[in-house]
């Protein structure tokens, strides 16, 4: 330490030091989770300390460091408080993996005193990383993000002693703007570490007006977590307004946005690290209890660009309805997620939660929110008044040679559907109510780095010669993309009410404010679908059920044909004919001709997409009935018994702006 900071008064700071044999845990009621054999090392030169002004300064211009945690670990036991091993067994406690990162970044941090009303402190704060790894480790297994960089500034946040909206004392952390973005070079997993792709995400938080209301974003913090799970724990009271976000893919240079992403909520989280055991009439498990109280919040996605950012808005994101993902989504959360140590094999997670949503309002397609003139009312297909209740048992995630693997013991729910409306999301025309309930036992989802690999567009063939001869044109996609294999396991119903069924219900009567009532319709019941292998194989007395329905998602950003449907001006003022291909050029007024026999240097400049190849396909499919509801006459089963058989299905599709 010397005197003389960055103004010539304050002081100087070079730090350098190294720590091993570490631990940092939080423990709540008796038990803990917490980084066990933590090595650190940091190297800071050059820091200064200054008053400026009013304005207390620290700014590290070089910050170089690394952290290596052995493993993350759980104990249950309240005897083993600083402990790597089990004090009543000696067994090693279990553990969710162990991380490593390394980084060098430069920061300044700015202090003023005063907070959002009165006493407090200001906190004005930005970082630029310079580089950056992160590495989590599964047994003898990695998942790695390599080759980061970024930035974040944090400004005005305050900190205060005060009341959450509900009254109630807390930790107030109150923001004024948060903004950044950060660059992940690679994603590396597999037993090759497999890259598959880049990411680039940028992000700004700040207050804004969401559905007629100001969101800001603020955490109270408060003693005491879930009240049933012991007297210690944590609430966090949380707003928040992700004002807008920008999320990029990039793989085999080239690139995919998801444009204009927004998300609003205000709700409690609740923190405890718990064991399995009833309490209070409440159901715990191992592990580290995220909780969700009076949760309101939602999402939207303005649509895909694909290329850069300066490309035009086009749908594309309802792609990716197969991993439960909507383009938008408004809903009211209760319920937690637990996660626990170890995988299916080894280190890894376990996940067990219980979530219900009320009122939701979910897009399976939408128009843009801002065509580039402000928000407009967002039209498309909506799932409206929607009550979902779902449950997960002893779903695990490892990283494995193949890639990241998601198991689920089992999981069941039932989504309640109040109307199917297009258009608006609030005055559309219905298709009626739909309810879909799920049982599963021994579903996966891996996860794969690659994609497509070769594929034959608008053709078949395993060659480039036999795709051409059968119309098709072959496309080679090349090594990073992803690849998503979803095996379903449909369970029999099991007497409980854990089925999988479709209702469908039409014609309901209607209360005095003209709302339908659930019930007073006719329905269509798909009733009891599950999946087998179409025989008892092991001798057990029941059929067989480990193929399931096999989905295979392969997701590319690649180029591909796009011809005119009609003659004359598109509507963008562009002429050419029907037949002929949409070519990028970026030398005209809209970036893209017509060409009726493109050259082969032409041909390289097709349009990019969003490309996905998927395959489907099931051993046994069976519904064992179908039944017609009426609101008088009570169920009547107008089939008994539906056997599908060796389907196999292939699709493929690019999503690309069409004028």
């Amino acid at each position: 330490m010397r005197s003389g900071g960055a103004t010539g008064h304050g002081y100087t700071f070079d730090t350098a030091y190294t720590m091993t044999g570490g631990r940092l845990g939080y423990r709540t009621n008796g038990n803990e989770v917490f980084l066990d054999d933590i090595t650190l090392t940091v190297e800071a030169l050059g820091t200064t300390l200054d008053v400026v002004g009013n304005t207390l300064t620290l700014n590290s211009p070089s910050v170089v460091g690394s952290l290596d945690v052995g493993a993350i670990r759980y104990s249950g036991n309240s005897l083993n408080h600083g402990r790597s091993t089990d004090a009543s067994t000696g067994a090693l406690l279990p553990s969710y993996g162990g991380l490593s990162l390394d980084y060098d970044l430069s920061s300044r941090t700015d202090l003023t005193a005063g907070g959002r009303s009165g006493e407090g402190l200001r906190i004005d704060h930005e970082t630029t990383i310079h580089s950056a790894s992160f590495l989590y480790r599964d047994d003898a297994h990695t998942l790695a993000l390599r080759d980061m960089s970024g930035r974040y500034q944090i400004s005005d946040l305050r900190l205060d002693v005060d009341h959450d909206w509900k009254g109630r004392p807390a930790l107030a952390l109150t923001l004024g703007t948060l903004e950044g973005d950060l660059h992940i070079g690679a994603i590396e997993m597999g037993a090759n570490g497999k890259s598959v792709g880049q990411v680039n995400v940028s992000f700004l938080f700040k207050d804004q007006v969401f559905n007629g209301r100001t969101y800001t974003n603020a955490v109270y913090l408060q003693g005491g977590g879930h009240p049933d799970a012991g007297p210690q724990g944590l609430r966090m009271a949380a707003e928040w307004s992700l004002s807008l976000a920008d999320l990029s893919y990039t793989e085999d240079g080239n690139r995919v946005i998801f444009s204009g992403l927004q998300s609003w909520g205000q709700g409690d989280i609740t923190v405890n690290v718990t064991r399995d055991e009833t309490r209070n009439g409440t159901r715990f498990y191992d592990g580290l209890r995220i909780g969700f109280d009076g949760v309101k919040a939602g999402y939207r996605i303005n649509g895909l660009k694909v290329g850069d950012e300066n490309a035009p808005l086009q749908g594309g994101t309802e792609l990716l309805l197969a991993l439960g993902f909507y383009p938008a989504y408004e809903f009211e959360m209760d319920g937690h997620i637990t996660l626990a140590p170890g995988g299916a094999t080894g280190e890894g997670l376990t996940v067990n939660s219980d979530i219900q949503l009320h009122n939701g309002k979910a897009a399976v397609i939408a128009a843009p929110y801002d065509e580039g003139s402000g928000d407009i009312p967002q039209k498309g297909l909506w799932l409206t008044e929607v009550e979902y209740d779902g449950h997960v048992r002893e779903m695990t995630l490892d990283v494995t040679d193949e890639g990241l693997i998601l198991g689920t013991g089992e999981s069941w729910s039932t989504m309640d559907i109040g109307n199917v409306r297009v258009g608006d999301k609030s005055s559309g025309g219905s298709f009626g109510r739909l309810v879909l309930q799920k049982f599963e036992k021994g579903s996966t989802m891996t996860i794969v780095p690659g994609g497509a690999g070769d594929v034959c567009a608008g053709g078949v063939g395993s060659s480039a010669s036999a795709c051409a001869a059968s119309g098709g044109i072959w496309q080679q996609r090349g090594d990073e993309g992803i690849t998503i294999r979803l095996k379903q396991l449909l369970a029999p119903a099991d007497g409980s009410g854990r089925k999988n069924a479709i209702a469908w219900e039409t014609n309901r009567s209607s209360d005095g404010s003209g709302n339908a009532v659930n019930g007073t319709g006719t329905q269509l019941v798909l009733n009891d679908i599950y999946t087998s292998d179409g025989g008892d194989f092991d001798g057990d007395g029941r059929d067989d059920n480990t193929f399931g329905i096999r989905t295979d998602l392969s997701v590319d950003v690649y180029q591909t044909k796009v011809v005119k449907k009609t003659d004359g001006a598109d509507s963008l003022g562009v002429t050419g004919n029907r037949g002929d291909e949409k070519i990028m050029d970026s030398s005209v007024a809209q970036g893209y001709r017509y060409v009726a026999n493109p050259t082969p240097d032409e041909i390289l400049d097709r349009p990019l997409g969003f490309a996905v190849k998927a395959e489907s396909r099931f051993k046994e499919l069976s519904i064992n009935r179908v039944d017609l509801v009426h609101p008088v006459g009570g169920p009547q089963t107008a089939i008994y018994g539906i056997k599908m058989q060796n389907f196999d299905i292939k699709a493929n599709l690019t999503a690309t702006p069409i004028p």
